[in-house]
């Protein structure tokens, strides 16, 4: 038995990322654009791989043309929480588009579905053909998918063919951001509609839950729980593809003297925390974000999200010390998927 032997290391994001665009400058942003150039794009497969991969070893990336560049080189986290604030630090740290490159960590759509075909093992699908059927669901869209050729294939190959579909169609941020359910439908769907259709519905949806700047709006949820009736505020769209590089949640805990019988913070209490929540934020600046706070039996939680490399949660610590109403409990935890929000989506 050997006395000494290796770990397994992630590696080390910040010095991956570092190498990636002082490669590309050099030469690789040049290389792969002649590869392109020359029909061979195959050739730089190992060699994007690689040095992507040292960012973090599961991000996908992609080739595309760019909009107001001739190519687009996207990173993406392909749905997995973890990656998004590697995929968003691996863009910041991008050189500005130029002619030949832009940049994205996250799939665009596609402005022409009519001609575009997808190829899964073997299965050929022109976008222009796909169905779908749409249904609100709360703050998110459900979707039901439908080909001809999805009764012959496997069920795996349905669900790939349409969440790639949905990603050509809005573009991965929005599919992530406002899709919920997505269902691959063997059979034909009643009241279906063409997949392009599906951005117009996206945007009267969205028109529903963000402001004419494009900002979230924020609305009030209500429960009863066994310490008496629970006040949620929360903004919505509630998710982490808002802001994916926060990936790290502050639930900043304050408790409250002044309280109403049912457990809510009187007027001077309710002051008191408008402030403290003024205070917080702040202090914090754009290093992090307010998404939440629930109030319920004489506790305030302010839910906070900050990046888990920087100083945000010692900044929120720090601010929220001079409390004096109450005890104060501030716990940073890692949450890239802003999991410890979702029952307030």
């Amino acid at each position: 038995m050997p006395l000494f032997g290796r770990r397994n290391r992630q590696p080390d994001e910040a010095a991956g990322i570092e190498a990636f665009w002082a490669w590309w400058a050099a030469t690789g942003a040049d290389w792969v654009a002649q590869a392109i150039a020359e029909r061979d794009p195959q050739r730089v497969v190992d060699e994007l791989s690689t040095r992507i991969g040292a960012v973090r070893p599961d991000l996908a990336w992609e080739l595309a043309p760019g909009t107001s560049s001739e190519h687009l080189l996207v990173v993406s986290p392909e749905g997995n929480a973890q990656l998004r604030a590697a995929a968003r630090r691996w863009l910041r740290a991008a050189p500005a588009p130029s002619a030949t490159w832009e940049y994205a960590d996250a799939r665009q759509r596609m402005d022409d579905l009519a001609d575009a075909i997808l190829n899964v093992n073997g299965t050929q699908v022109p976008l222009g053909d796909l169905q779908v059927r749409v249904e609100q669901d709360d703050t998110r869209l459900a979707v039901a998918v439908h080909h001809a050729t999805f009764a012959g294939i496997p069920e795996q190959d349905r669900g790939f063919i349409s969440f790639l579909a949905l990603d050509n169609a809005i573009g991965e941020a929005n599919v992530e951001t406002w899709i919920g359910a997505v269902d691959p439908s063997p059979t034909p769907l009643d009241g279906a509609v063409p997949l392009v259709e599906l951005r117009s519905i996206l945007a009267a949806h969205q028109a529903e839950f963000v402001t004419d700047d494009g900002e979230p709006v924020w609305r009030i949820l209500q429960a009863e729980t066994p310490d008496g009736p629970l006040l949620v505020s929360a903004m919505v769209p509630l998710s982490p593809t808002y802001a994916p590089q926060l990936d790290q949640h502050v639930p900043v805990l304050v408790g409250y003297a002044g309280r109403t019988e049912a457990g809510f913070p009187d007027p001077a209490s309710l002051d008191a925390l408008r402030q403290l929540e003024d205070h917080l934020t702040e202090r914090l600046g754009t290093g992090g974000l307010l998404v939440a706070h629930e109030t319920c039996h004489g506790r305030r939680t302010l839910h906070y999200y900050v990046e888990s490399t920087g100083p945000g949660a010692e900044v929120l610590r720090t601010a929220a010390a001079g409390w004096t109403d109450g005890a104060v409990q501030v716990t940073p935890q890692a949450d890239p998927g802003w999991e410890a929000v979702r029952p307030f989506r």
